[in-house]
């Protein structure tokens, strides 16, 4: 048997990469080394990630913010994570990749989104700048150990990462992530000082406080038997929502997404949890915060002990940081097409899926399924990069690539006459061929057309330089959305 650990250089790659969360009530890094390797079986001989391996678990602090509680204090929050750098003896030149997430109530901050892409700027040669509940849902999922538990036991488990302001959902079935959710349970929706006296009281706070009938105010003192009852009706509606239940009409305005879907309760399901108030649903800590995160994880460990279904994982409070250094990234494929003056890196590009047949290949066709596609997610042509991901849309005889070229003329000529970038992404080993035939039959420039990365509609991406040394391309695949 091959031993993975003496492949040469050419064959064998060492990334070290950063995670960093920006949550409602804490923020935190870590630093891992990614292990890439090549694929003997693909074509164009890509890397895969192979092993990762955590190298640094950063401090936990509570996110600072200014007065008032509206925006996140970067001022306060940049030295902060700086010093850890510092601690792990990692320099920002060093750090190849990762991601900078910015989760829960801190993604409703006034200054979240330019926070988030400051801190990816600062931390590394390309880290992503994301927010998202559902990008959340999936790589908490995979950073607590979750999907590799389902995966181990080939097994049905709804994985739920609960911190300061949002609960993030994962449907696993055999280690595969079939459907996600997001809903406004946290443990510091209210904060109180060591006197009770509420000083942060979040907007959907409100939403929770008029369903249950009770009317408080920052600056109001808060009982015992207030923050049991809060507690215990927030547990009470996000069981609901893992269980397939019914919902009352107070907790289904804290959903951020859609529920789950009916078929995500077919069979039998184990259950875990991560996130700062997994700390007290598995008896991990025993502190008061000032907040409602002891209560809430006692009334969530009561609901899900009683049936015998749940299950612990070897991450908790720093799941999604480790989702975030560990989980976001794939190489493209090494036979990649770039015009000479193409610029990366590039960032926060929406993903538009047009459903080209090869069997029915013709100028027309790829034009009509690319504005239909731009169509279908509300996207103009030309006001904005973008990229085009297609599956397995034509085969390299040089006829037809030819004919998928002028297609794709035909549908962006706002983008070729404005100087925009040209990024395709092809599930197959044929990103160099359509560059070439593009450039060659058009004329047509700025153009980047990779290989071998599987996207979906409504991803985000951002690309990176590639890797030194090589044709391959690091892609962080994503979901970028900041809530109002």
């Amino acid at each position: 048997m091959e031993d993975r650990r003496y492949l040469s250089v050419a064959e064998r790659r060492e990334v070290t990469s950063v995670g960093i969360d920006v949550g409602t009530t804490t923020s935190h890094l870590v630093f891992s080394k990614l292990i890439l390797e090549r694929d003997p079986f693909s074509k164009s001989r890509k890397f895969h990630v192979t092993e990762r391996q955590v190298t640094y678990r950063g401090r936990i602090f509570f996110t600072p913010l200014r007065e008032g509680n509206s925006e996140i204090d970067v001022d306060g929050l940049l030295p902060m994570l700086m010093e850890e750098y510092d601690r792990a003896g990692i320099g920002v030149g060093e750090v190849d990749t990762g991601a900078v997430v910015i989760t829960g109530e801190s993604t409703k901050k006034e200054n979240a989104e330019r926070i988030v892409e400051l801190l990816a700027g600062e931390s590394g040669k390309f880290v992503a700048a994301t927010a998202g509940p559902n990008f959340e849902s999936v790589i908490s999922a995979h950073g607590s150990g979750a999907v590799e538990y389902s995966r181990a036991n080939s097994c049905q488990l709804i994985h739920c990462d609960t911190g300061g302001g949002t609960s993030n959902i994962a449907v696993i079935k055999n280690g595969e992530i079939t459907a996600t959710a997001c809903m406004n349970v946290g443990g510091r929706l209210i904060a109180f000082d060591e006197d009770s006296v509420i000083v942060r009281l979040e907007p959907v706070a409100d939403t929770i406080l008029e369903g249950l009938g009770v009317s408080l105010e920052p600056g109001d003192a808060i009982s015992e038997v207030v923050v049991e009852k809060i507690t215990g009706a927030m547990a009470s509606a996000l069981y609901n929502v893992l269980t397939g239940r019914r919902l009352p009409d107070f907790a289904r305005a804290l959903m951020l997404t859609p529920e789950l879907p009916p078929e995500s309760f077919e069979g039998k399901s184990l259950y875990s949890f991560s996130g700062g108030v997994a700390e007290f649903i598995y008896n991990k800590d025993d502190k008061r915060y000032g907040d409602l995160g002891l209560q809430l994880g006692r009334h969530l460990r009561g609901l899900f002990t009683r049936s015998n279904v749940l299950v612990e994982l070897p991450e908790r409070i720093r799941a999604t940081v480790i989702g975030a250094s560990g989980y976001t990234l794939q190489v493209s494929g090494s036979t990649t097409y770039i015009s000479p003056q193409f610029t990366l890196p590039l960032r926060n590009l929406p993903v538009v899926n047009p459903n080209v047949d090869r069997g029915l290949m013709s100028i027309e066709h790829v034009h009509k399924q690319i504005t239909s596609a731009l169509k279908r997610q509300d996207m103009v042509e030309g006001d904005a990069p973008l990229a085009l991901a297609f599956h397995d849309p034509v085969r390299t005889e040089y006829g037809r690539l030819r004919t998928f070229s002028l297609g794709l003329l035909r549908a962006l000529p706002r983008t070729v006459e404005r100087g925009l970038p040209v990024i395709l992404i092809f599930d197959t080993d044929i990103g160099n061929s359509v560059g070439n035939v593009l450039f060659r039959e058009t004329g047509t420039r700025n153009v980047l057309s990779i290989d071998e990365i599987e996207l979906t509609e409504g991803d985000f991406i951002d690309i990176g330089e590639p890797f030194e040394g090589g044709d391959f391309y690091p892609v962080v695949i994503k979901s970028l959305v900041f809530s109002s």
